[in-house]
């Protein structure tokens, strides 16, 4: 059986896997067994209409489990340390160790220009092209704009995604000179994993499951495999959202696993997991830079940095990373000194795993956590304009249905009523352009809004666009009737 059949078969116990006995949790002194922390999450989780949360703690040798809600509510499936989520952001951590084992097998250096595997390669700097470096990709200073680039994204499964999603920064401006700041990019990594796959020859995600996923034990991950059911809010209701899929972004945000699955990730970052020394040895590079110039503040005036996946102090000793895809929420904290971590994921976009993420670690960091506020959705924001707005045209509709009643009844002066046109028309189709360039002025575009937020949104913004629509039709025909009653 060659490599490629080996990587499919073990992918595949993934998905038996989830009908195994949940793993025992540790001792029941565990951090989430505190009563405190479990209503407050238990709490947080009702306010927010989360369908779905898992919590992985790791605290020493000790591992243990807390869920809460459905992996499936429509079939009742309870969320259990087995129910799979998209990783989001988290993912990229993966994307970049394969990167450092690669090194360690003496293919690539981080060191090395991108356009040494990928010929086509050339961005520009002032008009010139510029030598990118595989280490400015890793660390977000590749100065590669994530305002010009997202929007580029193709929507698709097919495997040529990868290379023309990469292909998205040939030829493109870049926004400051590589290696002087950071700029969060999900490019970046996009263009990471395309160059796996051509360093390695095999596909990017055949090469993280055998030199990665496999060695630490993480059975139930992969990229392409079946995930608990997304939800989003939308007027006020918790619905399924099955989210479309971008094959090309396979190395900024789509690693599918599990909390016990992150349970062993978090152990193997913290040391306490026997791997091939190359994994091993790449583990320990990802956690701090190669040469002092690749610490470049993700803030000015913070300390802290983002190095090969992970957001982390300059030591390396405390990492953590977030991750919002459409439908699902990771958050993941790790602390070398303290030899602890903490992994949260739910099957909806949300905060709840960053406060539970961060409470867990808080707990056994200092022996208490902070009572978070809940942050309010964009659907509780969204839904009530959308709703106003559609009362709106159903006024609106009414009064053109009613308007040549109405006009009967009145006197009018036309060269007033032409002047009050001539307004009302500047004035509604500048509110009009607006409204409907209003995604683009603030960075997104309608495919975004579509994907990303909540459908009461994109509701929103469309049913405003028809009653800016609407005025302007009953402005005209409101003055072409009394044009006509003034002949007659």
């Amino acid at each position: 059986m060659n490599i490629k059949k080996i990587a499919a078969v073990f992918l595949s116990i993934g998905t038996l896997l989830t009908i195994i006995p949940s793993l025992p949790a540790s001792a029941a002194d565990s951090v989430l067994d505190d009563a405190e922390l479990n209503n407050y999450i238990t709490e947080y989780v009702d306010e927010t209409h989360t369908p779905g949360l898992s919590l992985v703690a790791v605290d020493g040798e000790n591992t243990s489990y807390k869920n809460w809600g459905y992996d499936n509510i429509a079939q009742q499936i309870p969320a259990t340390e087995h129910t799979h989520y998209e990783l989001a952001s988290v993912s990229k951590a993966f994307t970049a160790l394969s990167v450092l084992v690669l090194q360690e097998e003496g293919i690539l250096s981080i060191n090395d220009s991108v356009s040494d595997y990928l010929s086509w390669f050339d961005v520009k700097w002032q008009g010139e092209s510029y030598d990118l470096k595989i280490w400015q990709l890793l660390n977000h200073t590749s100065g590669i704009p994530e305002s010009q680039t997202y929007k580029q994204v193709k929507i698709g499964t097919d495997e040529r995604l990868k290379e023309d999603t990469a292909r998205i920064a040939e030829g493109i401006d870049l926004g400051f000179e590589p290696g002087t700041e950071f700029e969060y990019c999900n490019l970046n990594y996009d263009i990471l994993a395309y160059l796996v796959e051509v360093a390695s020859g095999e596909r990017f995600e055949n090469y993280v499951a055998e030199e990665i996923f496999a060695p630490i034990g993480m059975a139930e991950t992969g990229y392409d495999i079946p995930t608990a059911q997304g939800y989003q809010r939308c007027f006020w209701q918790t619905i399924e959202y099955d989210a479309p899929r971008f094959k090309g972004c396979q190395g900024d945000g789509y690693v599918i696993t599990t909390t016990a699955d992150m349970s062993l990730w978090i152990k193997a970052q913290l040391g306490q997991l026997e791997l091939p020394e190359k994994l091993e040895k790449a583990i320990e590079k990802s956690h701090r830079a190669e040469d002092a110039s690749q610490y470049i503040n993700t803030e000015e005036g913070a300390d802290c940095h983002y190095l090969n996946g992970w957001m982390q102090e300059k030591d390396g000793s405390y990492m953590e990373h977030s991750g919002g895809n459409p439908n699902f929420s990771t958050m993941l904290y790790i602390d070398r000194e303290r030899n602890i971590g903490t992994f949260a994921a739910t099957n909806i976009s949300s905060d709840s795993p960053v406060n539970a993420a961060r409470s867990a670690y808080k707990l056994m960091m200092e022996g208490k956590f902070e009572h978070m506020s809940v942050s309010p959705s964009l659907d509780s924001i969204a839904a009530p304009i959308a709703v106003v707005f559609l009362l709106l045209l159903v006024l609106l509709v009414v009064l053109l249905l009613t308007q040549k009643k109405r006009l009967a009844k009145k006197a009018v002066n036309m060269k007033k009523e032409k002047i009050r046109l001539c307004l009302r028309l500047i004035i509604l189709s500048a509110l009009l352009v607006l409204c409907f360039a209003a995604p683009y002025l603030i960075g997104y575009n309608y495919l975004f809004v579509a994907v990303w937020l909540s459908y009461s949104a994109l509701i929103a913004l469309t049913v405003i666009d028809l009653d800016l629509i609407l005025m302007i039709v009953t402005s005209i025909t409101r003055y072409s009737r009394q044009k006509h009653q003034t002949k007659e």
